[in-house]
Parts: structure tokens; sequence; C-alpha cells
């Protein structure tokens, strides 16, 4: 039994260290452990007690489980002093795991699809012991890098050693310090006569083409010591004897040649075959962790069995692959179909012929105003209460409104920008109407701050004071430059985005421009109508009405999953509630909901 191991540790500090060790002296003997260490210079210490643990184990003389339980009594002597501690220890003996641990610890085992957590009903230090099986994956996690990875726990440990240390050491290094330390064993069963048994059943054709060759040599050789007895005297014998030679020498060497294509094909179907295979387990476990590369395993695989069936086209196993592949791909490419989306609330109910190009969302409450009948309404999706909060005599012929907490933003040219107190309906005035300003295109309240996209390019910030608003200033730094042509939608979380026509999507921070760029998208996006980012989101949501679907993206623009239905291209806003897992839609003079997975 061969076992392929990777690790990854991250985020330790002196105080608090999350660590692994493992060491194989055999093929038939392994120590495996798991740490996390709460005391002063914890790193160090939990280093050199791990590595002390295992010289012990392998040093210790008795049977297995005499020696991981003589091994785990020897750790909690060691750690009894320091501060807090976990423990994981696991020895591997044959085929035979042995485990143990202490605190903060779990062990997973992968057995073709079914994930088992092995500590689960074990008390605190019991040694349990079970056989592992060709092609299993074990898993030693520090609690904390088990909560991190959450669902993606699972999936991870679909891919080889190399790829499951990759990827979980790109999410850990991108994780916040506050995390905690985190620690990750991860162990890849296999056979040491696999490789053996997959090159006999390779190359099988070859074992024929040795024998046709045997039975070719014999048959010259028999006829070769018969030669002097029965060689023709005549010419005319001599020459059918020669030809029935040359045909039989060329017969021999025609099967021998053919046997050999064979091979050559066998062997390249085998290996294109598993080309696949191993393209596709890898698609399916970085579908979560990695979409985009996810997507170009995918791709390979399609490719690779395309070329596997063209060689052999009726091959029962490469056709099942096929179909898999053809049937499993909307899920490994995070691809959802919607087709129910509930009505939530019809306007007509706020008041006769109510109708909204866009919504605003803060605070558990959604802002709807009707640019034509000048009406700004609020909303509480959870009490499923609405409430008119003023009008044309006291926003004037108002454009655009947005809600940040209890405060409701709008703005007209008339009256220029106001803030209504949606506890009480009672108005402020933010800035009087200014013909400085360009073409409003969008608004947007964060932080108390009001921030108007203008299509000259720029956006003009308006701060809170003692007892009324500063003059506009300029957010964009004197050193960038920015084209708002076009633009459809400002979100701030932070960071300012600014959506445009085609789909293209801006982003500053502190005033400068700031990566964004789309990433691993199943196909581009076109004529999108909308989109949200708020700072409550931990993503952002792109409604791509051009392609009918929902984007789920990071705030950084790469994919992690599309919603689809040909109803999502009708849509002309939407408000995302993440914790409640509720989309919310707007559609002219009514708002739908979907669900998020």
């Amino acid at each position: 039994m061969q076992l392929k191991i990777a690790q990854v540790v991250g985020l330790n500090t002196d105080q608090k260290a999350a660590q692994v060790v493992s060491q194989v002296q055999d093929s038939e003997n392994a120590f495996l452990a798991l740490l996390q260490l709460t005391s002063d210079d914890a790193f160090t210490k939990g280093r050199q007690a791990l590595s002390e643990l295992a010289d012990f184990y392998f040093d210790f003389e008795g049977s297995p489980a005499q020696k991981l339980t003589a091994t785990f009594a020897e750790g909690v002597k060691k750690f009894s002093e320091e501060g807090e501690w976990d423990l994981c220890l696991a020895g591997v003996s044959g085929k035979v795991l042995y485990l143990t641990g202490q605190g903060q610890v779990e062990v997973f085992l992968k057995r073709e699809d079914k994930l088992s957590p092995l500590l689960a009903t074990a008390s605190e230090g019991q040694l349990i012991s079970g056989f592992l099986e060709d092609g299993d994956k074990l898993l030693l996690v520090s609690r904390s890098l088990s909560n991190f990875l959450g669902e993606d726990l699972d999936k991870s440990l679909d891919l080889s050693k190399d790829l499951w240390e990759e990827e979980i050491s790109s999410k850990v290094g991108g994780a916040e310090a506050g995390e905690g330390g985190m620690a990750g064993l991860f162990v890849q069963v296999d056979q040491e006569a696999k490789i053996e048994e997959e090159n006999e059943a390779v190359f099988p054709s070859l074992q024929e083409e040795k024998v046709i060759a045997s039975r070719t040599k014999a048959i010259l050789l028999g006829l070769i010591r018969v030669f002097p007895k029965f060689f023709p005297k005549s010419g005319r014998g001599r020459l059918i004897l020669a030809l029935i030679l040359i045909l039989i020498i060329g017969t021999g060497a025609g099967l021998k040649y053919k046997s050999s294509k064979d091979a050559q094909k066998q062997a390249i179907f085998v290996q294109i075959l598993q080309s696949a295979k191993d393209d596709f387990d890898a698609a399916k476990g970085l579908s979560s962790l990695n979409p985009a590369e996810a997507k170009n395993k995918l791709e390979s695989a399609k490719a690779s069995i395309d070329k596997a069936l063209a060689l052999k086209k009726d091959d029962q196993e490469a056709q099942s692959l096929k179909k898999q592949i053809e049937e499993q791909s909307a899920s490994v490419l995070e691809q959802q179909k919607v087709a129910d989306f509930p009505l939530f609330l019809d306007l007509d109910l706020i008041k006769k012929d109510f109708k909204a190009q866009k919504m605003s969302l803060s605070a558990g409450k959604i802002l709807v105003l009707d640019s034509f009948q000048y009406s700004l309404a609020v909303i509480d999706p959870v009490k499923k209460s609405n409430q008119i909060l003023a009008g044309k005599s006291q926003l004037g012929e108002v454009s655009l409104a947005s809600l940040n907490g209890s405060m409701a933003f709008s703005y007209s040219l008339d009256k220029g920008l106001v803030r209504t107190d949606t506890a009480n309906q009672k108005q402020t005035q933010v800035a009087k109407a200014d013909d400085g300003l360009g073409s409003i295109l969008d608004m947007s309240g964060f932080a108390g701050n009001v921030y108007l996209l203008d299509g000259s390019g720029q956006i003009w910030k308006y701060l809170p004071t003692a007892d009324s608003y500063s003059d506009k200033r300029e957010y964009l730094s004197k050193n960038t430059k920015a084209d708002f042509t076009n633009a459809l939608r400002m979100q701030i979380e932070s960071s300012v985005y600014v959506l445009k026509q085609g789909g293209e999507i801006i982003r500053f921070t502190k005033g400068e421009k700031d990566n964004f760029s789309y990433s691993g998208l199943p196909s581009p996006v076109k004529d999108p109508k909308s989109f949200f980012v708020s700072s409550d989101t931990d993503n952002l949501y792109l409604l791509d009405s051009g392609n009918s679907r929902l984007l789920v993206l990071t705030k950084l623009g790469a994919y992690k999953v599309q919603y689809q239905s040909e109803r999502l291209g009708g849509f002309s806003d939407l408000v995302v509630d993440e914790k409640g897992k509720k989309v919310y839609l707007l559609d002219g003079s009514k708002i739908y909901t979907m669900d998020l997975k």
C-alpha cells in the first residue's frame, strides 16, 4: 500500500499555531499527527514536540495499537503544562488505520462518494481502528480549517494530492488573520501493484504478438528440417515452394505488424481515457474551490473523451464516461436552473399604478421609487409591510433614490439632494439644485455619505457635518480619469463599483482605480441590466439579461455560480439578502423572489 501525503499549514502566530507531521518508515508503517497549541512560542514548541512524538512512536516496542496509545499518552504529558492544545494522532500498519485524538481536531475519510467523520462518535483519547482501501482519501484537519472550508471540504477530497495542496494553500493564504492557525494533512491511498496491473492491461496484444512470432518461427524451423528430404528437384517445384515460403513469411510479418498497431492503438486509447477521467475528477473537485480551473478541466475532459471514442467508438466504458460528463457538466460549472419566481409584492398595493425601475436595499428594508408619479416608498420584507415616505411636494421631480440604514436619499433637478428619515418621514436638505453638476446617472448612500455618479466623468461625494452636509467634493483623485458614458448603475461596499452598458465594471477604492476583471465565466456577459454588491454580501451579483442568467461573482470578478431562466432576461433590477438567501427581482409594478442555493 502506497501513501501519498500533502499538507497545508497557515495563519500561525507565536502564540497560536497549528502544525502537522508525517513520517513513513516503509510502505507498511506510517505516523501522522496534527497539533494546535496556544502558548508562548507556540510554533517552535509545537514543531519540536511533534518531531519527538514521531521518534517516540517508531522507537516504542509493541503492537501498532500499543504504540499509538503510548504516543498519545506521551503527548498529553508534554502539553499538560502548556496552554490550550488539541491533538490528533494516526498510525498506519499495512492496511490498518489507528486513530486517536482530543480537542478541536477532526478526521474525515472519503471512500468513493461517501464522506465519513471518523472521530465523531469516539470519546476523547479513545483509540479506534479500521481497514483502508485503494482509492481512499484521509484528512486530518484542525476544526478551524474544517469550518473555514465548509461545504468545500467534501469537494476538495475529490482532488489529487498535488491539486489539493495547491488549492487549499491558496484559500488559506487568502483568509483573514483572525481565523486563527489552520492545518490539514491529506493522505491518498494507492496500491503499489496498480501500475504493473495497468501496464499488463494496456498492452494485451503484445502477448499475442509474441505468440504469433513464436509460432511462425517454429513453422519455418520445421520446414527447414524436412527440406533435405522433400526439396523438389525440378525448377518448377522449387519456384512453387519458394512462393509458399514467401507467403508464409509475409503472413507472419503482416500479423506481427497488425498486432503491433493494435497494441499501439490500445495504449493510446487507455492513456486518453485515463486523462479524461482524471480531468473530470479534478473538475468536480475544483467546482467551488476554483471555478475557472474547473471549467478548463471539464473542457479538457470533454476533448479527451471525444478523442477516445474516435479511436474506439463502441467502447462501453468511454461511452459511460461521456454520459456522466454530459449529465454533470451543469453541476460542475455551478449552473443552476431556476423555474420558480414567487410573487413577493404587487406595487399596486402601495399606490395605484406604482411602477419602479430601480430598488435599493439596506438594513433589511427595500426602497422603491416611482419616477413618473414622484413617489418614494419603503418595504419591510420580514413584516411584509410598506409605507409611502414622500411625494413630489417634498422631493420634487425625483429621478433617483438610495437607502442607507434608516435614511432614504433622493435626487431631483429641481430640489437637489433630499434626505428622508424612514422612521418619521421627515425631510432634510442635503444639497440644493446645482447647475454645476453634469448628467447624474445614479446615486448611492454609504456610511452616511451620499455619492452621485456624474456622466461627465466624476463621482461627487457629500459628507455629513454637525448640522448639515458639506458641499460636493470630488471622490476620484486628480490623476484618475474615468469614462462613465453609458453607465447603468453604481454600488458601494467600501469600494465603488460602476456598471456600464456591455458589461464592463469599473472599481474604485479611495478614489483610485482598483482591480476588477471577469474570470472563469462560462460565456461572456451580454446586455446586463443591473448588479448588486454591498458591505453585507460576500459576493457580487450581476443581472446578465442578454444571457438570461444571474451571475454570482467574487468582488474581484471571479466566477462562482450562475442561475439560468428565460425570466431572468426580463427583470430591470435586483437586490440580494445573502443571509436570508433571497434575491428580489423587479419587473415594473411587481417584485419577485428567487432562492439562493
